[in-house]
């Protein structure tokens, strides 16, 4: 199987553990209204006939309206199918908002890329808030947001997601959260507080969260970020390559 199948495969089982998302004909749908981000509000891993595509519009429309949303989203990768659906949803009145680039580990020797003055500790579910105000802060999340984070996050880590917050004179100033399915390693929520970047704390909290991911026995290891943003250049650097691109359609009502 080619990274980028097993990739969608990942995605398409990642967005099934969002409350309430589904499996529709041809894709997956998840609408998280109370945690608004793309990752949370899309339709995903689309493979249907041209025919077909009207009804998927339709179903996920009114999908995203029975959940509250304002609009619908669509995820296009090199994989969706028909290759039609970027210039149909233009058609349609979606706009294109932002592009991913979906990366792989393709380095080798990691230890040597730590600050050793960085200490990255997973956090249990009873220090989880404090790596909470620090992701909330880091990423300047709305505090309403901060009701769907406390009902979705606990949830992804009884499933196995582990978060880790990285500590300098034993201060909590960065985060990285990592997510294993079918031995894939998912990276997220790589952040640091703006007063502590350019210091390799960015680079140590993924760095520790690719060493755990190897350590839980993944033999793949992704992660995604803004497409030709700094964080790509730094991935690069850890040894991240670009596997595919994904880019991101946004209807409002």
């Amino acid at each position: 199987m080619r990274d980028i199948e097993r990739l969608e495969q990942y995605w398409h089982r990642l967005v099934l553990t969002i409350p309430q998302a589904k499996d529709v004909k041809g894709a997956v749908i998840a609408c998280y209204p109370g945690l608004p981000m793309p990752q949370c509000n899309h339709v995903a891993d689309i493979n249907v006939n041209e025919d077909e595509v009207e009804d998927l519009l339709d179903e996920a429309t009114r999908y995203f309206q029975s959940r509250g949303s304002t609009f619908v989203r669509f995820r296009i990768t090199p994989l969706t199918r028909p290759r039609m659906l970027s210039s149909f949803l233009e058609d349609h009145g979606f706009e294109k908002k932002g592009e991913d680039s979906i990366m792989v580990f393709k380095g080798g020797r990691l230890e040597d890329k730590l600050n050793l003055d960085v200490k990255v500790r997973e956090m249990s579910g009873s220090e989880v808030d404090v790596g909470n105000k620090v992701m909330f802060t880091i990423f300047e999340f709305p505090v309403e947001w901060k009701k769907g984070w406390d009902k979705l996050f606990p949830g992804w880590m009884q499933k196995g997601g582990k978060f880790y917050v990285a500590y300098v004179d034993g201060k909590p100033v960065g985060t990285s959260f990592l997510f294993s399915l079918m031995k894939t390693g998912g990276i997220f929520s790589v952040g640091t507080l703006k007063e502590y970047r350019k210091r390799g704390i960015g680079t140590t909290v993924t760095v520790h969260a690719v060493m755990e991911s190897i350590k839980e026995g993944n033999d793949l290891h992704t992660l995604q970020t803004a497409k030709g943003g700094n964080a790509e250049g730094l991935y690069k650097k850890i040894g991240f390559e670009i596997d595919h691109t994904a880019s991101w359609f946004v209807k409002k009502f």
